[in-house]
Formats: structure tokens, sequence, C-alpha cells
């Protein structure tokens, strides 16, 4: 039997690592991050029917949309116990409780803590959700149950209310179908029914940005590589291009394998250095024309928000400080710090409520805890 030579198997080898170097190839860039964009966050499947003896304020199939003091909220509703809240561009769902017995006046459904399902959100991990019919005398009664609570609503004629806020790593959610004297109301005081939009569930999942994974798991966001000005001098396109998406190995190089991965402008960079100036030329102007749209939808989206944070804060409630001077504290209660002081007919903004006290902004941006008997509140 004769044994191949030392010569014949070191040839071998070589034609053996070189054959597994051009599947390593092959198989995509060798160093350099992916451009990925995310799936949206996962939605719980549909809960149980919700039982009759609990009072809900939207049915299955139905969605409510409403522009709230701390801006818009989108609340889906169904299959069952789900609900879908859409705020400030997230989307998380949610399987409610039942109550079992009455709380507060209502025997609706809720969730307190942090959800199964559920994936941070700008920081909010748990929820405090409620919804349910509550039940007045009077609209007298009505509208005082809504100023002395923690939230601040925005609510319809017929008496569809809705109140939210992160507090926190929490996202609290209420809403309510008020109820008076056994009917619903017909008019309320401060009601815009503009605000609201009811109708069937319209799915739109969440608008995920793309980002940067490097090989070790790690990940950044990803910058899209920005269009060359029409002087030829403005290299920043190619630079963000090759130290981004054009990261790939001399294999891919040579085969045109990374054509998939470059850039609108390195198309063009490529179509001007064959000599093609017209292509070249309607790249350039096509990036321009995306770019003013862009900027120009940011703008409207900005001043919209301008403009709602504006609406919020006129709603916002107010007061005047009653006694000749006041202690204004570091949380709600004597026991706290003194942090500054306010002296009679100062107006204030209350921002929030614990309890007897509120929690109040100065004009001139100062901010602490003042108990509500020392405050003469505006109607």
């Amino acid at each position: 039997m004769l044994l191949p030579s030392q010569a014949a198997i070191r040839g071998r080898s070589i034609v053996l690592a070189a054959f597994v170097a051009t599947l390593f190839l092959l198989g995509g860039c060798a160093t350099g991050p992916r451009v990925v964009t995310p799936e949206p966050p996962p939605i719980p499947e549909g809960g149980d029917a919700v039982p009759e003896q609990n009072e809900i304020v939207l049915t299955d199939g139905t969605q409510l949309a409403a522009n709230a003091p701390w801006g818009r909220i989108k609340i889906e509703a169904g299959p069952g116990l789900r609900r879908v809240y859409t705020w400030r561009d997230n989307r998380r769902g949610v399987i409610l409780e039942p109550r079992n017995e009455r709380f507060a006046g209502s025997m609706g459904i809720h969730y307190e803590g942090k959800p199964p399902v559920w994936e941070p959100a700008e920081g909010i991990t748990q929820v405090d959700l409620e919804e349910g019919q509550r039940r007045f005398e009077t609209v007298d009664d009505a509208m005082i149950w809504m100023q002395i609570r923690r939230l601040r609503y925005s609510y319809t004629n017929d008496g569809l209310v809705v109140g939210w806020k992160p507090k926190g790593d929490t996202l609290v959610v209420e809403l309510w179908q008020f109820y008076i004297d056994g009917k619903k109301p017909t008019s309320l005081p401060g009601a815009e029914d503009s605000r609201f939009a009811l109708g069937p569930v319209e799915v739109v999942p969440q608008r995920m940005s793309p980002v940067l994974v490097y090989s070790d798991g790690r990940t950044e966001p990803y910058i899209p590589p920005t269009t060359p000005t029409n002087d030829g001098n403005d290299d920043s396109s190619r630079t963000a291009s090759s130290s981004q998406a054009s990261n790939c190995n001399w294999f891919k190089n040579l085969f045109g394998n990374c054509a998939d991965d470059a850039s609108a402008t390195d198309a063009a960079d490529s179509v001007t250095a064959q000599g093609d100036s017209e292509a070249a030329s309607q790249a350039a102007a096509a990036a321009a024309a995306a770019n003013a749209a862009a900027a120009s939808a940011d703008a409207n989206s900005a001043e919209a928000a301008e403009q709602e944070a504006a609406e919020a804060e006129d709603k916002a409630p107010k007061a005047e400080i009653s006694a000749k001077v006041v202690n204004v504290r570091s949380g709600p209660g004597t026991s706290n710090d003194v942090v500054t002081q306010g002296k009679q007919g100062d107006s204030v903004v209350i921002r929030d409520e614990d309890g007897d006290w509120r929690y109040v902004e100065f004009s001139d941006g100062r901010k602490g805890w003042i108990a509500d008997f020392l405050l003469d509140h505006e109607d």
C-alpha cells in the first residue's frame, strides 16, 4: 500500500483551506456591521372574553384615538380583554384583568404591574391601566371627581373620558364612560368632542428605525449617508457609506456582490465616474427633493407638536397662593425639605397631585409641593 507523500498532503490541505475561506467570504462581509431593521415589539394574543358583569367602554374591534393633555393616545380593543396602547410612536399590548368587586365605584377591567409580553419603551416597563364606567348623581359631582384626580383628562359631551401620563417607569392610562343619574350626559362643561375619534380598529405597527448590528452582538443607531453638494467637494456621503454599508471584503467587491449594500449616493458617484453626468444630476435632484419633503414634514410635525403642547398648557389647572407666605417642599408632606417659598397672589400651574398636596410650578420655573388648602383654584 502506497502512502501519500508529505508534499501531497500539504497540497491537499492548502486546497481545502482555500475552499473553506472562499465559502466564508461568499457568506457575507468578513468585517463591518450589518444594517438591520428590527421587527416591531410583540403584541400578546387576544385574551379571554370580558365577563358579563364587568363594565367596559370599548367593544371588540373598536379603537379610540384622543388628544389628551399629555399628548395623543390610541387604544385598540380586543379580542376579549386585550388592549393595545399607542403613545409617542410606541405601541404595546396588555391583557387586562376583570375586577371581581367594585373599585372606586367601577366594576371595570384593569392591569397594574409589568405585563408578561412587554418591551421597554422610552424607560416605560410597567403599567397602571383602568377601563370602566363611573356613575354620578350630578354633573358637578363628575367635574369635581376629575379635578381631584391625579390625571388631567380630555372628555366629550356624552361622557367619554381619557387621561394618561408617563409616571417614572410606569404608563398610567384611564378610560371611563361617565353616567349622570343613570344616563350618558348630553353636555359637560369644557368638553371637546373634536379631540376624539372612535371607530373600527386600524392596526398600524410601530415604525422601527434601522440599526447597525456588529459581529459581537452590539448595536448602534444607523445614520444614512448624506447627499453630496453640487460642488463635488463633499466627501461625507462617500465616507459614511464606506464606514457603514460598504465594509465588504475583496471577494465580494471583485464579483459585485456589494452592490446591494451600496447607498444611492454611491450609485450616483459611480455613474459620475463613468461619465454619465446627466444621470448623476437627476439622482442628486431626486435626493434634494426627498430631503426638502422630509424637512417640510419635520417642520409640520414640530409645529403640530408645539401647538398641541400649547393647548395642553392652556388646559393645565391653575391656582393662586392664598396665604401670606407658604413653604414649598421637595415632597408631599411637612417632613420634606423646604426648597423655596411663595407669597400671597403668586400664580402657579398644578402639575401633579398626591392626596391633599399639589405639585406646582411658578411662572419663574420654580417647582415644589404645596398643601392644597393654601391654594385658591381657578375655575
